[in-house]
């Protein structure tokens, strides 16, 4: 069971290797972003700035990692019919979920990590004061709440390719109106409504509390990923499907 498992490890690995585009999207695209708005930065010479915007960044690269990736390739695999094989083996559909968790958690790292160096060296961001066992914890979380979102979403209908086109509509969703893309606070009140309790603006607030070490239960944001991780792993494992 141990090597099925290791395999499978392998086997997503390679498939986000397969995909330099999703690749590219979600760690590459986020650095020509915050170069393209230095100048901005450099201006204003914001801290706070600085905290929220390294979780927008986190928080772009997890969703492409989780939708583009994840949720995308799975409802390809499902197309193809290459995961009926697993049906003939031991392997469950909450090892082949936790162990898609596991195998992007160190690139997912990796990418933070170069992140926070680029915003260090070139931004001057400070570095004192952090708690940075917390904020991986907390990184991680938000990582698991999107890709069980993701999983859900490539499995929730019994068409794989509409489900892929699913996965990209919710991904644009969280894009342009989960504050990656625009600001909450720049928009109408009816839609910052809206936006306030989506998944995204969930993980760029957790995200920015963890890193500054404020008060993570303040607001509903906290408390809102933990239930909706719950609700989605419990879904994601039950709407599982092998084709």
């Amino acid at each position: 069971m141990l090597k099925m498992k290791l395999g499978l490890v392998k086997y997503h690995i390679l498939a986000l290797a397969r995909e330099p585009i999703t690749m590219f999207l979600g760690f590459g695209l986020p650095f020509v972003i915050l170069f393209m708005q230095s100048n901005l930065i450099n201006e204003f010479d914001n801290a706070l700035g600085l905290d929220i915007l390294l979780g927008i960044l986190i928080t772009m690269a997890i969703t492409v990692l989780c939708f583009n990736d994840s949720a995308y390739s799975h409802a390809y695999t499902r197309q193809i019919k290459f995961l009926r094989r697993l049906r003939m083996t031991p392997v469950k559909s909450w090892h082949y979920i936790v162990t898609g968790i596991v195998s992007r958690i160190a690139v997912l790292i990796v990418f933070v990590a170069t992140m926070i160096a680029v915003l260090t060296v070139n931004f001057g961001m400070d570095l004192t004061d952090r708690n940075w066992l917390f904020f991986a914890v907390i990184v991680i979380m938000t990582f698991i709440m999107f890709y069980l979102i993701g999983m859900f979403i490539a499995n929730m209908l019994k068409n794989a390719k509409m489900s892929q086109s699913l996965s990209m509509a919710v991904y644009f969703l969280f894009l342009t109106l989960g504050g990656i893309m625009f600001p909450i606070e720049i928009m109408p009140d009816f839609l910052q409504s809206i936006a306030s309790w989506l998944p995204t603006a969930f993980s760029i607030s957790t995200l920015q509390n963890a890193w500054t070490g404020t008060d993570i239960f303040y607001g509903h944001y906290f408390i809102a990923m933990v239930i909706t991780t719950v609700i989605f792993g419990v879904l994601s494992v039950k709407f599982f499907k092998y084709e």
